[in-house]
């Protein structure tokens, strides 16, 4: 039979073992979770990239067209360009000016960025596009966007991915718990045998 001094030290062994298994386990979780917030908020910068990107790309659609009604001084057209362009959901106001900054042609809300009201629905994205030709600057195109409506389906989709990866975050941490407990109940048996067996001795 052991003796109490034996006892003792294997019982504190057993503990100090234990203990350090849950630091670990508890910095492991601190780290994944650092490298998640980090992941999450890399990936809502990239999305916001990209979707400047894409307001960038509306914007070069419309700018050749924009171009050759300004060379042509065709007033009515450049109105109805802008009209189209309002039309998307996620634009508020568009408004072509001239190289001196006079409005030419406008649609939606607001036309003026400095005269911006603090209590609009909208949050606005700016984007201004200077209309040049061989080095010559024939107007700009201002185009207001609904920031929340623009980042509406990114952030969406965004959104769902981090949910999915949650759940599979979730679920790795439980199968690790799971065979964690597998291994112990392995080790505590055959810990307890040689126990068992000195004791006979």
């Amino acid at each position: 039979m052991l003796n109490p001094a034996t006892q003792t030290r294997a019982w504190v062994r057993l503990i100090t073992k234990r203990l350090l298994r849950l630091a670990v386990a508890a910095a492991l979780l601190l780290v994944i979770y650092n490298v998640w917030n980090i992941a999450s908020l890399k990936s809502q910068q990239q999305l916001t990239q990209h979707t400047r990107h894409l307001a960038q790309l509306l914007l070069s659609q419309v700018e050749h067209q924009t171009l050759q009604l300004l060379r042509q001084q065709d007033e009515q057209a450049l109105a109805e360009t802008a009209q189209h362009l309002q039309q998307h959901a996620e634009v508020v106001a568009v408004v072509i000016r001239s190289p001196l900054g006079e409005s030419i042609a406008a649609s939606g809300s607001y036309d003026s960025v400095i005269d911006w009201p603090a209590d609009a629905p909208a949050t606005p994205w700016f984007m201004t596009r200077e209309l040049r030709v061989d080095g010559e600057t024939l107007g700009y195109l201002q185009v207001t966007f609904d920031q929340a409506k623009l980042l509406q389906g990114s952030t969406l989709a965004h959104d769902g991915l981090m949910q999915q990866g949650r759940v599979l975050l979730l679920l790795a941490m439980l199968a690790g718990v799971f065979i964690m407990l597998g291994f112990n109940r392995i080790r505590d048996r055959f810990w307890q045998r040689n126990i068992n067996a000195l004791q006979r001795k």
